[in-house]
């Protein structure tokens, strides 16, 4: 009987589950909502996706895990709940004296009973790696980086370059592909396209957002700008470099953050040559 894991989201979380997916030694089940199944079905070693909530009155029999652990997941009956939310991951982030907590990969393997492995976990299509993609947006916009400033890494790459976004930031990716010659903008419902552009992708830049997962989990390198989130919270896993400020009010958030409380961002205002630097030294 194959393990059935529940994620419902958000992107990057369910990105994440290709470490352990990859691991196990049987195909899984994966419930997760329905706007990202079709990411899911790329992972390694995925049987089945079922969309929560409408089709999981047919999961099939096995040990059911609870990757999510939420007021919604705790109604099931489950084998394997994962402990995500500590009071240690918290208070680490006001006392850097903490040490960082495990990974997400970690956490989600030792929920599963597997060793997690690096990226890729997605399979794409041979292709050419010659290709920067950029990431404007993010879900909350204190984890954006400024438009400008990731336009001129775009006219600094020495070859193709893709801006991606999602649902909603078509004015936003237009704005910066337009202003690099010969960008490709790519906006889209689902990932289609996106995946497309991604196994070309050498590396992308973006904040801490979902496609940001995806791109690493495809087999990119990934130049990551954290400002309110921080790296050592266990979610950045690929090869790739790190861009950030060291500042006395960061991290302000776990995940969410609508606005910056002190009203500036400036944990974001990252210095142009230092992204520079970072993607080139990610293809030198």
């Amino acid at each position: 009987m194959p393990d059935i894991l529940l994620r419902r989201g958000a992107l990057g979380d369910v990105v994440l589950l290709g470490s352990v997916t990859a691991a196990m030694a049987e195909p899984a089940v994966i419930v997760t909502d329905q706007r990202w199944m079709q990411v899911v079905e790329r992972l390694r070693n995925v049987e089945r996706v079922v969309s929560w909530p409408s089709d999981t009155g047919g999961l099939p029999s096995g040990r059911v895990i609870d990757l999510q652990r939420s007021p919604q997941t705790l109604r099931w009956p489950v084998s394997v709940r994962v402990r995500k939310h500590s009071l240690r991951r918290r208070l680490r982030m006001h006392l850097s004296s903490i040490a960082p907590r495990p990974s997400v990969p970690e956490i989600y393997g030792r929920a599963v009973g597997v060793r997690p492995v690096a990226p890729p976990w997605i399979d794409l299509p041979p292709a050419e790696r010659d290709t920067l993609v950029l990431v404007p947006g993010a879900a909350w916009e204190p984890k954006r980086w400024r438009a400008d400033r990731l336009s001129v890494v775009g006219r600094a790459w020495a070859g193709p370059v893709a801006v991606l976004g999602g649902p909603g930031e078509g004015a936003l990716v237009h704005t910066v592909a337009d202003s690099i010659p010969g960008a490709e903008p790519v906006v889209e419902e689902g990932f289609t396209r996106t995946l497309q552009v991604l196994s070309r992708c050498a590396v992308a830049v973006a904040g801490d957002t979902g496609l940001m997962h995806l791109a690493g989990a495809s087999g990119a390198a990934v130049v990551a700008l954290f400002g309110p989130t921080h790296p050592d919270d266990g979610f950045f896993v690929y090869p790739g470099r790190v861009v950030q400020r060291a500042r006395w009010c960061r991290p302000c958030a776990l995940h969410r953050i609508a606005s910056c409380p002190l009203g500036h961002t400036r944990c974001m205002d990252h210095r142009v040559d230092d992204v520079i630097e970072a993607v080139l030294s990610c293809v030198g």
